[in-house]
């Protein structure tokens, strides 16, 4: 390697160097100091010219960056400004579908009458929408639900869910005085239940809470182990807001979360909106009783195909151009209802009819010749579900907090009109739905009129949302109603930080009829809605396998709701239910939590007797095997 030498100048350096690396024989011979420091300043001057050239090189590169960076730079502000218009374009869009004063929205469908699509009832079928694309096939995105989306955005808060958070929801359940209050668990394919509270008197309604996850488990058997709490409340158990100082203090203070504290319960509730906390379940309605009940509606897997066949025998030129309202008028904002319709007769109808006057009154409004009359009317008639298609503006009011027959209204074919006011909380499937989309949403009862004015006038909107409105609810039949639970739930299972094992004391269900033999308070009772085909279950019944009491093929096995779950002990209401001395009714459990729930040892209805004697022969017991 080359050792350079010391200098005391720049010049002498450049020289040193020069010297050092040049041969011996290219070498100067001349000692001249003239013809030395000649060298030398060449030297400098060439090294000076290199520097600049390379100081050039340098700053030409620099450019070209700069450019390059300032062309990207360009690029992203126009995709920037094409997004922020696009932005506006939809926000104005929105404007005009939630105010229908500032001008009519376009229509998503031709009005040309067609014989159409028989989900939609509506004679849109065939057309042709403004783009070019078939009625037909834009109808067909409605037939879809996103049930991976409205899962997600119900557990967005719930980032892990400790076990401790579903005894706190247990105490929440008892908190208010629900009705019904269940531990449901998952594990290894099994259902297993723990009844918290199940009011004696309302029994008939006590499967429905369940049936959800046990329709869910038949179509899914792969369903992950989960552990739930579901409230069978109308209204949520977990209020959670913000903007109103009292009850945001009131949630920190029973749920603080730190030091130590409770974090808030993970429960399930049929409703819910942004200002709980609960997660969706299904509510009561979706399954009824297959058999006559007090409420005399079927389950959804029965009522579903009959609200779409009568929807789509109804015309829409045969619809009678106003706004109808049948049922209840007991809430304050349906009073309002009734009260704009006294009003504006030529635009609302609201016929007033309570659950009592169903064997009273005989006639429909049609019979009567009072359907088309308007204003408020009191029980006088009733309506079919086939009369209520027959307008084309059908009403949607709170009752306590929501209304659950929406569902039905927008199988008719009609437009919804939902009046916001009091609607504070939503069942699951409404997370799916769009106003403007697939009903028409007003304020309040006030504006009810003026939104049928503007209705009549824009008949093609009005006939295309409910084309969509229609389309959409046609796809909500049971096995969604299972695909959206066993969506909810796998998603759910994720969440839980602690592996699911059976509670003590806690009862397997297989069957739709062990449900019934678990709730029912007599035998009679239980024969009324017993289906006894065991084709409800969730594991297969081999095929030749003996069947007999007390399951019949089932996992029932003589358990009952505990007398502490059925009864308000207050001493208003039943103070002395649970005396064990002197029960109220003995088909129900006086055994400690965390023990298998059995009958009172003076059982009368025999729900846990054995049928056959010793040698096989028939039979031992109170009342004949059911």
């Amino acid at each position: 390697r080359t050792r350079f030498p010391r200098c005391q100048s720049s010049s002498r350096c450049l020289l040193s160097v020069h010297r050092s690396v040049l041969p011996t024989w290219d070498r100067p011979r001349s000692r001249d100091p003239m013809i030395s420091g000649s060298c030398c300043a060449i030297v400098a001057l060439v090294a000076l010219l290199c520097l600049s050239q390379l100081r050039i090189f340098a700053q030409r590169r620099e450019l070209a960056a700069a450019r390059e960076l300032a062309s990207l730079a360009s690029a992203r502000d126009h995709r920037i400004k094409a997004r922020l218009k696009r932005m506006h374009r939809l926000l104005r869009a929105a404007e005009v579908r939630e105010n229908v004063s500032v001008c009519p929205p376009p229509s998503p469908v031709a009005t040309k009458p067609a014989s159409g699509d028989s989900a939609t009832g509506t004679g849109t079928g065939s057309g042709t929408a403004e783009d070019g694309l078939p009625a037909s096939l834009l109808l067909k995105a409605q037939r879809s639900w996103d049930w991976r989306a409205i899962a997600s955005e119900a557990l967005r808060p719930w980032g892990s869910i400790r076990k401790e958070q579903l005894d706190t929801a247990v105490a929440a359940c008892n908190d208010n005085g629900t009705m019904y209050c269940q531990r449901l668990q998952v594990h290894k394919g099994s259902l297993y239940l723990t009844d918290y509270r199940a009011i004696f008197f309302d029994r008939h309604y006590a499967p429905a809470r369940v049936w959800p996850l046990l329709a869910a488990l038949r179509r899914h058997r792969d369903l992950p182990d989960v552990d739930i709490v579901v409230a069978g409340n109308d209204e949520p158990r977990v209020p959670a807001f913000p903007g109103v100082g009292s009850s945001w203090a009131k949630t920190c203070r029973r749920w603080p979360g730190e030091k130590g504290g409770p974090l808030p319960p993970a429960i399930f509730a049929s409703t819910t909106s942004r200002g709980v906390m609960d997660l969706p379940w299904l509510d009561f309605a979706w399954y009824f009783p297959r058999k006559p009940h007090k409420l005399r509606t079927p389950p959804w897997s029965v009522l579903h195909p009959q609200l779409v066949e009568a929807g789509g025998k109804v015309r829409w030129e045969d619809k009678l151009e106003i706004a109808m309202h049948t049922g209840n008028v007991g809430s304050v904002h349906r009073k309002s209802l009734a009260a704009v319709a006294e009003k504006a007769p030529r635009e609302v109808f609201v016929n007033e009819l309570f659950i009592g006057d169903h064997g009273k009154i005989r006639q429909t409004c049609k019979e009567m010749g009072l359907h088309a009359t308007g204003g408020y009317q009191q029980h006088k008639c009733f309506m079919r579900f086939e009369d209520q298609c027959g307008y084309k503006y059908l009403l949607n009011s709170a009752s306590i907090g929501y209304a659950n027959k929406f569902k039905s209204l927008l199988l008719c074919g009609s437009v919804v009109l939902y009046v916001r006011e009091g609607m504070r909380h939503k069942e699951f499937y409404e997370y799916g739905l769009l106003p403007g989309v697939h009903y028409h949403a007003v304020d309040t009862a006030a504006e009810v009129p003026a939104a049928v004015k503007w209705l009549r006038e824009h008949d093609e909107y009005a006939r295309a949302v409910a084309a969509a409105g229609r389309a959409r609810m046609s796809a909500l039949d049971e096995p969604a109603l299972t695909d959206f639970v066993a969506e909810l739930l796998t998603q759910y299972s994720t969440r839980q930080s602690f592996k699911v094992a059976p509670l003590p004391g806690a009862v397997r269900i297989d069957c739709e009829d062990d449900l019934w033999r678990h709730y029912a308070l007599s035998q009679g009772w239980a024969r009324l809605y017993l289906k006894e085909d065991n084709d409800t279950c969730i594991h297969p019944i081999p095929a030749g396998a003996t069947l007999g009491p007390p399951g019949w093929g089932g996992a029932y096995n003589g358990s009952k709701p505990r007398c502490l779950a059925g009864h308000d002990l207050n001493p208003r209401a039943q103070p002395d239910a649970c005396k064990f001395e002197k029960p109220f009714s003995t088909s129900e459990s006086f055994a400690p939590p965390g023990e298998f729930p059995v009958t009172h040892p003076r059982d009368r209805e025999g729900w846990n007797t054995r049928w056959k004697k010793p040698d096989g022969s028939c039979c031992v017991g109170h009342v004949p095997p059911l």
